[in-house]
């Protein structure tokens, strides 16, 4: 006969463990974000595996210096326009990287409020002796790269294209390489690996997350198993 334990009542489910799976996803998704934008080597590496300077006609050296440009002012702390050291760019584009400055330094704001929420609420719950949060935040934190994964091996061209079509309220993202020929130098391919990098630091979290709730189950199902059952007196 199997034993059932009874969680304590700041180990039960609360609206609030909602909230801390939420700001736990959010700061997963900025940290997942800075890597994949600045991970630059991985791109180094698409110029030679998508062949690059054979589909924009630049070689590596100046692929890889306009790239270099964009990411660097991309940064939140860089100020400044976007200058593109050799090769040319029309306004509408230039109008579209500054929209997507705004987007990765709204995200990276987000981000960093999110994770001082989070390591308070841990740390509160913590001394609470609560852990059902825990699992939340694995919930919350697997929910978005478990769909972006199977949206992307279903059709990722779709996904790119909704997703442009939800952040963006015009159609300065529609490039023409003979005006930017920086559309050339991005391979779709590249922003797939870009999405797969940022899934995989968010199912790690969640993963490290869950791993850590199953261990403090185990500790807290030990514990009962150990504490000897209440008897009740009649008189």
């Amino acid at each position: 006969m199997s034993k059932q334990f009874t969680f304590k009542p700041s180990d039960r489910f609360k609206w609030t463990d909602i909230v801390i799976g939420i700001c736990f996803t959010i700061s997963l998704l900025a940290v997942g974000l800075f890597i994949a934008v600045n991970f630059r080597a991985l791109y180094y590496l698409n110029i030679s595996w998508n062949d690059l300077p054979a589909s924009s006609g630049y070689n590596a050296v100046v692929i890889r210096e306009n790239y270099d440009a964009l990411i660097d002012y991309c940064c939140p702390f860089f100020s400044g326009p976007l200058e593109f050291p050799s090769i040319p760019s029309s306004a509408s584009a230039l109008s579209h990287f500054a929209e997507v400055k705004t987007i990765f330094n709204v995200i990276y704001i987000m981000g960093a409020i999110s994770l001082m929420s989070t390591v308070v609420f841990f740390i509160f719950k913590h001394r609470e002796g609560s852990f059902m949060y825990l699992r939340t935040c694995a919930i919350c934190a697997a929910v978005l790269p478990v769909f972006v994964t199977l949206f992307s091996i279903i059709s990722f061209d779709t996904l790119f294209l909704v997703f442009h079509k939800l952040m963006f309220n015009n159609d300065d993202w529609l490039f023409d390489p003979d005006t930017d020929p920086i559309i050339d130098m991005l391979p779709e391919s590249y922003f797939a690996q870009c999405a797969i990098l940022i899934a995989l630091v968010m199912l790690i979290g969640a993963g490290v997350a869950y791993f850590i709730y199953r261990r403090r189950l185990k500790a807290f199902n030990a514990s009962q198993s150990l504490t000897p059952p209440k008897k009740n007196y009649i008189y």
